[in-house]
């Protein structure tokens, strides 16, 4: 099947049409944007994002030029969004940081409430997961199990698994941000 061909395929669901594409595409998207981040862990996560941004809007794909074009561009800004927003948490954390060292906010800030606020907080939106999501970030994230072994524990292919991790990190990012307040996300950023 050629590349328009596999396209078409994607567009209307056929997953096995999108394995083409990933199976060609994945090892240049993950040197491409570990150029970027020069952080392995964080290059697989993008690249699991840009992929699974393809599955999700696969039926709207309007390729007029190059489809590796196309990818190679979404790639770049997925990485530059992520890469922004990282430098914007270490801006955070670096002044609540600095407020810490000099005593300004040990009441108000690193208080034991807020610091159970948030554990709470993180606890719903873990339970809020689908169970394997769950389970994928359970292990790899509070046991620090590595993906192979958490994938074998779960009894599921390290990609399938990495995908599982990634739409868990998403989906608690955007609980914690829509459930919580500003003061409970600076003591998560300062906290990581």
């Amino acid at each position: 099947m050629n590349e328009l061909e596999l396209l078409q395929q994607l567009a209307l669901g056929n997953r096995d049409a999108f394995t083409a594409i990933y199976q060609q595409y994945h090892g240049g998207i993950y040197n491409y944007l570990l150029k970027f981040t020069r952080n392995p862990a964080l290059t697989e996560d993008l690249v699991h994002d840009v992929f699974l941004k393809i599955w999700e809007i696969r039926s709207q794909l309007d390729i007029k030029s190059s489809f590796a074009a196309y990818l190679y561009r979404l790639a770049r800004n997925t990485a530059l969004t992520q890469l922004n927003r990282i430098a914007l948490f270490d801006t955070i954390r670096d002044e609540v940081m600095h407020r810490a060292s000099l005593g300004i906010d040990d009441q108000s800030l690193m208080n034991a409430v807020e610091a159970k606020q948030y554990e709470e907080l993180l606890h719903k939106a873990i339970n809020s997961l689908p169970p394997q999501r769950r389970e994928a970030f359970i292990l790899c994230r509070q046991q620090g199990r590595s993906y192979e072994e958490a994938a074998a524990l779960m009894n599921i292919s390290r990609n399938t698994f990495k995908q599982h991790l990634s739409l868990a990190v998403k989906s608690i990012r955007e609980y914690l941000l829509e459930h919580g307040n500003i003061s409970l996300l600076i003591l998560l950023v300062s906290l990581k």
